[in-house]
């Protein structure tokens, strides 16, 4: 992973799940695919969950970087999920159907996989 992915992602990983932590405040094209990239360089795993915990912004261009990055992962049979995702973020996910493919999941819920 380089210096600068890891700036952007933190991965943790227990088990069959990874956890990649977004350690920027905004989700762009450029971070979007970063996330895309430490998912992928990395290996998947069977379950992976996205932490938006210190994400306060996404432009339209993170929105769909991101977008095609959870149906392509979905697609090659993975399971995503978002966790610590703003209100407002869950109304846009939802708008774009994101939430279809990358369902929330509260930090407890993941305590079952550690």
């Amino acid at each position: 992973m380089t210096n600068e992915m890891s700036e952007v992602i933190r991965r943790e990983e227990f088990g069959d799940v990874a956890v990649l932590h977004i350690m920027t405040n905004s989700v762009d094209a450029v971070s979007a695919s970063a996330i895309e990239a430490v998912a992928t360089a990395t290996a998947m795993r069977p379950i992976t969950v996205l932490d938006f915990a210190n994400v306060s912004f996404i432009n339209s261009a993170g929105i769909s970087a991101l977008l095609k990055f959870v149906v392509s992962a979905k697609k090659s049979g993975y399971t995503l999920y978002a966790m610590n995702v703003t209100p407002h973020h869950q109304k846009v996910f939802k708008m774009v159907e994101m939430s279809r493919y990358m369902p929330p999941i509260e930090e407890r819920d993941l305590a079952a996989y550690r």
